[in-house]
């Protein structure tokens, strides 16, 4: 298969009002860069014209079996012979021939170019109140805080790539999230990404689009949220750790030297910091083994927390701290009884007594977690070893 520099891939689904005109405009992109290049339509499945229409306009009609915006692009881009790959939609929203600042900085050295509509012109009707002002601009928020894109529009439907950067990518998604897939794992594995101004027009459909607004925006935040622990988990996880460790130990602190100081802070607050505390360590062991899930796939190889992990963790140190930390709590749970009964080291009021007996809870379950996240880790560790 020769390769081309530029390989313009539309998805199309039931698309025979606009797909001529989509193909002619990248036609005409190809030749303003004066490259060698090819449009290619990758058709899912459509019931009317658009085969017949868009290589009567000069594309290459790719078929691809199974439903969905993700499976679609995938399959265009596979069987594309571009070294740079164009993406747009194919029902008019996009102008094609405004591709041509995309292709210019791949050609400087950038790996993926995705349009920032809100620096372009947006057509009156062009973009529903609701994508416009709430569900991209939280989108673009959360994909910010979460991976550093420091991207102004993650939503925007004409991007380009290297191709060797969409194999390193890895894509999966089959609907409408394999958007968010793309600038996800592109941030994790360490694409150079650019931004530049797009228009969006009013679309030429005479019929609904294919995007339905909450399930496809619910289906971007969920993929965003699993391929980020460190918001996902690590964050919550610390903050309720946190809040949950400084609870137990500041009122065990406060009935050992000053008893009877603070007492607006009851006994009874022990138990909410230690339920704090568990789901604080529940969050992180589980934050833990996902970053180690996201590393086996060479999502995030360069996580810093799983690297060091890896140099000083083993499933031995682990059974071992865990089962020190029960240990530790079933003692401590044992002498309760027995230093009230028996007289033996009394522990002292029934506050302190009920500090203890807390503690020795959070101790004991805090083993276990450990024991359990070793185990899990193990298996990771296996498969790489």
């Amino acid at each position: 298969m020769s390769e081309l520099e530029l390989s313009i891939v539309i998805p199309a689904l039931d698309e025979e009002r606009t797909i001529a005109h989509c193909v002619g405009k990248a036609l005409k992109a190809i030749s303003t860069l004066k490259t060698s290049g090819e449009v290619v339509v990758a058709d899912n499945g459509s019931a009317d014209r658009t085969r017949e229409v868009a290589t009567a306009a000069g594309a290459r009609v790719v078929a691809i079996e199974g439903r969905g915006y993700g499976k679609t692009l995938r399959g265009g881009f596979t069987t594309a012979k571009g070294r740079f790959l164009v993406m747009a939609d194919a029902d008019g929203s996009y102008d094609f021939e405004e591709c041509v600042p995309y292709v210019e900085k791949l050609r400087a050295g950038f790996d993926l170019v995705v349009g920032n509509r809100f620096q372009g012109v947006i057509s009156p009707g062009a973009m529903p109140f609701l994508h416009r002002y709430l569900g991209t601009p939280v989108l673009t928020v959360v994909m910010n805080l979460l991976f550093g894109t420091g991207l102004g529009d993650t939503n925007c439907g004409m991007r380009a790539l290297r191709r060797d950067a969409f194999e390193r990518m890895g894509l999966k998604a089959d609907g409408m999230e394999f958007a968010t897939e793309m600038l996800v794992k592109a941030s994790l594995v360490g694409l150079k990404i650019a931004e530049v101004p797009c228009n969006l027009y009013k679309d030429l459909r005479d019929r609904p689009p294919h995007l339905r607004t909450w399930r496809d925006g619910w289906r971007h935040l969920r993929f965003m949220l699993l391929f980020s622990p460190l918001g996902t988990f690590f964050f919550p996880g610390t903050f309720c750790a946190t809040l949950g460790g400084a609870g137990l130990l500041g009122l065990t602190v406060r009935d050992v030297l000053a008893p009877g100081t603070a007492d607006w802070l009851a006994s009874r607050h022990m138990l909410t910091a230690l339920l704090f505390w568990l789901v604080g360590i529940g969050a992180l062991g589980l934050g833990i083994v996902a970053q180690e899930a996201d590393y086996q796939e060479r999502y995030d190889a360069r996580n810093r927390l799983i690297v060091f992990l890896h140099k000083t963790f083993s499933l031995e140190k682990g059974l071992i701290l865990g089962t020190a930390l029960i240990l530790l709590g079933v003692a401590l749970l044992a002498y309760l009884p027995i230093s009230y009964y028996g007289r033996v080291l009394p522990l002292g009021p029934d506050a302190l007594r009920l500090d203890g007996a807390v503690l020795a809870i959070a101790s004991v379950l805090t083993g276990v977690q450990c024991v359990f996240v070793s185990f899990a880790l193990g298996l990771f560790y296996h498969r790489v070893k």
